[in-house]
């Protein structure tokens, strides 16, 4: 191996790994859909960061609305969205291979949008900030503001490191599998904010 080889093959080991996409869909339950972002391989990796706030902006218009929910015990400084996506950043170790994973509610056109909000957002603390530890990012997307017919939908974005009062501390691990997105889809469907369907 030539010298220039050597050198090109240690600069590619050094960069970022790059997060990658896994997206689930059931026939059962499209108005429920789930993804995991994840990096294939130990070592240095690409921020979620990025990848989270496009969330913010799809397609060049705004999001309607959105959230940020935290568990009782974590840092006040965590309340900045972006402070929080730099720590966990920061933090993560470079054997871990689940960055975040992203639940998405497809919103009944019948139903004023507020109403599901709420259902979504109480839901959403009870199963992934009190019962887990774990932030959530809500994210309303209204596509019929922007002329689309797609339903308007909620996403719940979840990384997968438990937020103590120290900061981002143990993996929940079957939040970014198959099986965990299907139990968190029978809680959803268990849930009773207010003794209504959504």
């Amino acid at each position: 191996m030539t010298p220039t080889i050597a050198t090109e093959t240690i600069a590619a080991a050094d960069q970022p790994t790059e997060l990658l996409l896994y997206a689930a869909s059931s026939r059962d339950h499209p108005e429920f859909r789930y993804l995991r972002r994840y990096w294939r391989v130990d070592g240095p990796q690409c921020a979620i960061g990025p990848s989270v706030l496009t969330k913010l902006s799809p397609a060049g218009h705004e999001a309607l609305r959105h959230d940020l929910l935290l568990p009782e015990h974590a840092p006040g400084d965590y309340m900045d969205l972006t402070h929080l996506l730099a720590r966990y950043d920061a933090s993560s170790p470079t054997w871990g291979r689940n960055g975040y994973t992203q639940f998405t509610i497809d919103l009944p056109p019948n139903k004023a949008l507020h109403r599901g909000w709420e259902k979504v957002r109480s839901w959403a603390w009870s199963y992934f900030v009190r019962d887990r530890r774990l932030a959530v990012l809500m994210v309303l997307h209204a596509p019929y503001l922007a002329g689309s017919h797609n339903p308007s939908h909620i996403h719940l974005l979840v990384p997968v490191r438990q937020l103590e009062a120290n900061g981002f501390g143990a993996s929940v691990r079957d939040i970014s599998t198959d099986e965990g997105a299907e139990e968190a889809y029978q809680a959803w469907c268990g849930f009773d904010a207010w003794g209504a369907p959504l």
